[in-house]
Order: structure tokens, then C-alpha cells, then sequence
């Protein structure tokens, strides 16, 4: 029972440390300064409002 206990949270660990990793990547991709793969430039957006 408790060994199923620990892998069970060692389970939620490694989500949790995957999940930040995942969210830190995507928030240092949002501060590069490589408009490349955005879907919209600024110059489009200020057009359109």
C-alpha cells in the first residue's frame, strides 16, 4: 500500500516537472525575438482594428 502510494506520487512529480517544463519552454519562446512562426505580425493586427 505504500510503496503504491509512493509511486503514485512520484508519478504526479514527474507530471508536474514535465508540465513546468513545457510551460517555462513556451514562455522562453514568447520572449524570443523571432516573429518566424507567428501566425500574425503586428503590422497585420494594428490593420485590422
Amino acid at each position: 500500500m505504500i510503496k503504491a502510494f509512493k509511486r503514485l506520487l512520484a508519478f504526479f512529480g514527474i507530471i508536474l516537472v514535465a508540465f513546468g517544463a513545457i510551460k517555462g519552454l513556451f514562455n522562453w519562446l514568447a520572449r524570443s525575438e523571432n516573429d518566424e512562426y507567428e501566425v500574425w505580425s503586428d503590422d497585420e493586427e494594428r490593420e485590422d482594428a
